[in-house]
This record gives structure tokens, sequence and C-alpha cells, in this order.
């Protein structure tokens, strides 16, 4: 079992390595800016320098000479004094050089085109120190130099003493942690909601959904999965639910009658057995039906109509109808199949061939005269597929065209069946995008499916045709016939 984390803890975590990393690079580039600073302060200083001595140099025939101002003779009089110089002559040996030095500085050639050269260091270690080389009149020169700051020292004391402004830097970090935290409850408080409704999602309200408002862009697919996830839950709950209650209501009555019919042989002795077992097998095919159609409707919240693999309805029409044919025999009554060789359809083919069979159960129980089945595509209808059965009885009475796909609806209560086949022919119709009617005053019901695209019904391969497609074949009850034809057959 996987560790869960905190994902309040975890995006704190990340803005604070963020905010940390942020810092340091600030401090790398300060002390970068500082290094500048050093370099700039010694090319200043020292420059400046070099000129005042540079102006202050006097030379005539007794030798050279220094006329500095009474401040810059103390500082270089004083040995705690960091600044000092010496004086060349243009043979590059000593002439004059500050009171606070034991010895020359080492003599530097002006490497610039101006009469101020730049900054250079020299020395070793603690002894390294910036020193600077002018040109002076007549080939003398001038060096200035000052002890004991290299530029590393200078950079250090430097920073050191703008540090002291980390302890403010620290009070606003820990205020931004803070700031961080309140804004990350905040941000997680809608998740929170959705958690506390989703926890009251239930059998006793399976209709609570997760609010998808407030909740972040990067959430909402989640929220919006999970609220499918349960709309699918709750319509298989709902057939769940209808289901029992349906086959509580319809198996009360039959069950009721065979009680008393087992009552009746226990006093008298004598069993009915052709009545109890006609009461069995009306039970058994009653839950049959009833555990179809809630199968059906669980499947059709599964997949969409374009998901389904594609099929013959035409071979699906003409199996269903070689299924009803020794009932129409046993009637005397003529079936007739007008389908076309091949008809591509997306769907189930067991549900489209159940829904054929309860078609034509529902014209041979409750029509009259021969029945008939076509296919018809139309094109105009937006690719649809027209599925008509037909018999020659009156049809359905006028304003009942709706209330007979009812569940347990029927016209007369004395015919045999339960009332559920029309219901599942409808069930199968929508749940693979169309939808069945009866047309008013006549023996006739109509169901209308969604053809496969063009494309996809010409990548399958097609059965051959072996007889021209207007030719009509006519066959008696129990001929052997071929399936694949696309000439209507007559049964």
């Amino acid at each position: 079992m996987s560790r869960s984390h905190s994902l309040r803890l975890r995006l704190l975590g990340v803005m604070f390595a963020l905010f940390a990393l942020g810092l340091g690079a600030s401090f790398a580039s300060y002390r970068l800016e500082v290094h500048d600073v050093i370099a700039g302060l010694h090319a200043s200083t020292l420059q400046n320098q070099a000129r005042e001595l540079l102006d202050a140099l006097r030379l005539d025939s007794g030798g050279v000479r220094l006329r500095l101002r009474r401040d810059w003779r103390r500082v270089y009089a004083d040995p705690s004094r960091q600044f000092t110089f010496t004086v060349f002559g243009a043979d590059h040996r000593p002439r004059l050089w500050s009171a606070n030095l034991s010895r020359p500085l080492p003599y530097i050639p002006v490497d610039a085109r101006g009469p101020v050269g730049p900054v250079e260091f020299i020395g070793v270690g603690s002894d390294k120190q910036p020193i600077v080389a002018a040109r002076g009149p007549q080939g003398y020169s001038v060096v200035v130099a000052r002890r004991g700051m290299s530029r590393d020292t200078l950079v250090d004391s430097l920073f050191e003493e703008d540090s002291e402004h980390v302890s403010v830097l620290i009070v606003f970090a820990v205020l931004a942690l803070g700031l961080m935290w309140l804004i990350s409850g905040w941000s997680l408080q809608p998740i929170e909601r959705a958690s506390r409704e989703a926890a009251r999602v239930g059998p006793s309200q399976p209709d609570l959904r997760i609010s998808a408002g407030g909740l972040p862009r990067e959430i909402q697919p989640l929220v919006e999965a999970v609220n499918g996830a349960l709309d699918r839950l709750s319509r298989a709950y709902a057939v769940e639910r209808r289901l029992t209650a349906d086959a509580a209501h319809e198996l009360r009555t039959p069950l009721a009658v065979l009680n008393l019919r087992l009552q009746r042989a226990r006093l008298t002795g004598s069993t009915d057995w052709p009545a109890v077992e006609r009461e069995l097998s009306q039970m058994g095919r009653l839950v049959d039906q009833l555990i179809d159609l809630a199968r059906k409707e669980s499947l059709s919240y599964e997949r969409h109509t374009e998901q389904l693999p594609l099929l013959n309805l035409s071979r699906l029409a003409r199996e269903a109808a070689a299924q009803v044919l020794p009932l129409m025999e046993a009637q005397g009554r003529r079936l007739e199949v007008r389908v076309p060789a091949e008809v591509r359809v997306r769907g189930r083919a067991d549900d489209l061939r159940d829904m054929v069979r309860n078609l034509l159960d529902n014209a041979l129980v409750h029509g009259q005269g021969a029945v008939s089945v076509r296919i018809l595509p139309c094109p105009a209808e937006g690719g649809m597929i027209r599925i008509e059965v037909r018999d020659e009885g009156p049809g359905v009475p006028t304003g009942q065209e709706e209330s007979v796909f009812e569940r347990f609806h029927r016209l007369n209560a004395q015919a045999p069946g339960s009332g559920l086949g029309l219901a599942i022919v409808r069930q199968v119709a929508r749940s693979h995008g169309g939808d069945a009617r009866f047309v008013p005053g006549e023996g006739r019901i109509i169901v209308e499916l969604p053809g496969a695209a063009p494309e996809e019904s010409a990548s399958r391969p097609r059965t051959r045709l072996k007889s021209p497609p207007d030719a009509p074949i006519t066959e008696r009850a129990g001929t052997e016939r071929n399936h694949d034809r696309s000439q209507p057959d007559h049964v």
C-alpha cells in the first residue's frame, strides 16, 4: 500500500524551495556586484591619489620634490594609514616615497594611453594589495598602493556590513512562509468541500453530485469523471431497484394463483398439473424478460454507440424471422422478409436480434394475418435505417401509441404475455441511438436506427450477390432459405 502525502505540505515545500533558490541567487548576484563595486572603488580612489601626486610633483635643478597638502602629508606620514606612494625617475629608480613605507614600492610601467594606468594587484595572500601607476613629466612616474586591503578582504568586509540587514530579511521570510501556508490552505478549501460532498453520496442520496464550482481547472476533469461514474452507478442502482419492484409486483399474482392451486390440491387430493406447469412457465418467462430488460438497460450505459462493432442488420433480421417461423406455421400465417443483402449498423448482435424477435412476437400474438419485415435505408433522414414490421390487424387504438411501450402494459389483459416485449424493443432502439413508434391506425411499428457511415461500410468486405437485387424469390414455409440474398423472402 503506497504511503499518502499532504498536497498542502508538498506545495509549501515547492514554494519554499523556490524562495530559497531565489534568495541564494540574490546573494550570489549581490556578491558579484560587490566585487564590481570594490574594483570601482580601487580604481577611483587610487587613480585620484595618483593624479593628486602628479599635480604636486615639482622638478627643478635641485631634483624632485612634492608639494602636498597638509592632510595628505599626514596620511602618508602615519604608519597606521594604508595609502602609500613611490616616485620613480626616468631610469625607473625610486626617488621619493611616503614616510609610512619601510622600503619603496616596486616599479610598475604605465600600461595605458592616458597618464594613469589601470588598477593592478601585487603580492600574495594577506600581502596582496592594489596598485596604480601614473606617468609624469620628463619620464618620471608615480606608483600609488593601498596596503592590507586585498580585493577578497574588501569584498568580505563590505558583504559583512550589509549582511546586518539579513535579520530583516529573515523576518520577511518567516512572514512569507506563513502567507504561503494560508494561501495553500485557502486554495485547497474547494477540494475539501468536494470531499465532503462526495462523502454524502450514498444509497439514501444517490442523486447528489460533486460541484465543480470554485475548483482549480486541473481538478475539474477528475470531478467530471467522478460525477460520470456516479451517474452510471446511480442508473444501475435505479435499474436494479426497478427490476426488484417490477418482479415483486408482477410475480405476486401468479404466485398467489399457484399457492391457491397447491392448497386446493392438498384439500382435494388431485393436482391440475397442466395448470401448475402453465403458471410456472409464465413466471419463468416473466423473470427471464425482466432480467433481459435489466441487462439491456445496464449495457446501454457502458459504451457509446460509435464504440460498438459493425453488424449486418439484414442477417440478424433473417435469424430472428427463422426463430419465429415455427410459430407462424403452427397458426397457418405467412411471414414475409424483405431486406437488402447487407445493411451495416453499429450495435450488440444479441440485443438487435431480440428486438426484431419481440417485434415479430408482438405481431404474432396481438396482430392478424400475414406479417412482413422490411429494412429500408433512409439517406434523406441523416443515414437512418428503418425497420418496419406490419401485420393485417387494426393496430394500436388511437391515443395509446406511447403507453403500449410501458412496462407490463397490455391492451388485452386476457392475451398471453407479460407486457415487456415492446418495452424491450424501445430500450434496445434507444440504447443504439434510435427509437420505436407505432403508426396510428395501422398494424405497423417502425424502429429507426443510425446506420454506419459510408466509409465504415465500404471498409468491410461485401457479400457477393448470387442474383440480381430486383429478382423476386418466393418460398413456402419449411423450405430452405439462403439468408445472404438481397431479394425479399416470402414465407
